[in-house]
């Protein structure tokens, strides 16, 4: 090839000594052309796909990131449901109780008997009430240190 190369050179002009020269350096310049053309292109198509991959890989991520905080939004309605749930039941609960002693404090004022003109007023029956409400208390304790206990 370099053969061929040195008489084509001969042909168009090129010296003889230096027509040898030239092929190997015209041989060399292609071999070098080709190498930094194949390198060109290696480059390229590996920044293409390398930036299709990362594309793709922060898709996924994102897809991934995206189900997980849709979950914790279903987890968050559910125990807010929940918590929204347990509290109507604790309001009604406690209405019932404030309602009961409010009866069972009606009821005790309206078992009192009259009092005489001039004397003084009899004792008020409570002892079932104040069983009640210290009873009460009791449970509301109770439930206090239960909740405080880690």
């Amino acid at each position: 090839m370099i053969a061929g190369l040195a008489k084509l050179a001969i042909g168009i002009g090129v010296p003889t000594r230096i027509a040898k020269p030239v092929a190997i350096a015209v041989v060399v310049l292609a071999i070098t052309g080709a190498i930094w053309l194949a390198i060109g292109l290696v480059y390229r198509s590996g920044r293409t796909a390398g930036g299709a991959s990362a594309r793709v890989a922060i898709g996924e991520q994102h897809r991934e990131r995206t189900a997980e905080a849709r979950a914790d939004e279903r987890l968050a309605a559910d125990v807010t449901i929940a918590i929204a749930d347990r509290t109507a039941r604790a309001d009604v609960l406690s209405e019932t109780l404030l309602r009961s002693t409010i009866k069972d404090l009606r009821d005790a004022l309206d078992a009192m008997p009259p009092a005489a003109a001039g004397a003084a007023p009899p004792v008020v029956p409570v002892d079932r009430l104040r069983d009640d409400l210290n009873a009460s208390i009791a449970r509301a304790n109770r439930a206090g240190e239960t909740a405080a206990a880690p």
